[in-house]
C-alpha cells in the first residue's frame, strides 16, 4: 500500500506538471500553426474554386459565340430554306392537280374522247 502511495505521489510532483507543460507547449505551439495552415488550405480552396468557376464561365461563353450562335443562324437559314421549299413543293402539287382535273374533266367529259356514257 505505501507503494502505491509513493508512485502517486511521485506521479503528481514529477509527471503530472511535465505532462502539463507538455501539453501547454503543444497547445501554444502545435495548434496556432495547424489552425493557420487549414485556414490557408480553405482559403486556397476557395479562391481555386471561384477561379475555376470564372474560367467555365468564359469557356462556356467562348463556346456559345463560337459555335451556338452560328448554330443558331444557320438553323434560322435552314428552316427558312425548308419552308420556302415545302411551300414551293405543295405550290407545284397543287397546279398538277389542278392541271389533272381539268384534263380528266376534258378527257372524260361528255365531249371527251375517252367518255363512257
Amino acid at each position: 500500500m505505501n507503494t502505491i502511495l509513493i508512485s502517486f505521489l511521485f506521479f503528481l510532483s514529477q509527471i503530472k506538471p511535465l505532462h502539463d507543460s507538455y501539453q501547454n507547449e503543444i497547445a501554444t505551439t502545435l495548434w496556432e500553426p495547424l489552425n493557420m495552415f487549414w485556414a490557408e488550405c480553405y482559403e486556397a480552396c476557395k479562391t481555386a474554386s471561384q477561379k475555376r468557376a470564372a474560367l467555365q464561365l468564359e469557356s462556356r461563353r467562348r463556346f456559345q459565340q463560337k459555335i451556338i450562335m452560328p448554330w443558331r443562324v444557320r438553323q434560322v437559314e435552314e428552316m427558312t430554306r425548308f419552308n420556302t421549299a415545302a411551300v414551293h413543293a405543295r405550290t407545284k402539287d397543287s397546279t398538277i392537280k389542278r392541271k389533272w382535273k381539268s384534263a380528266k374533266r376534258f378527257l372524260y367529259g361528255p365531249r371527251g374522247p375517252w367518255y363512257n356514257g
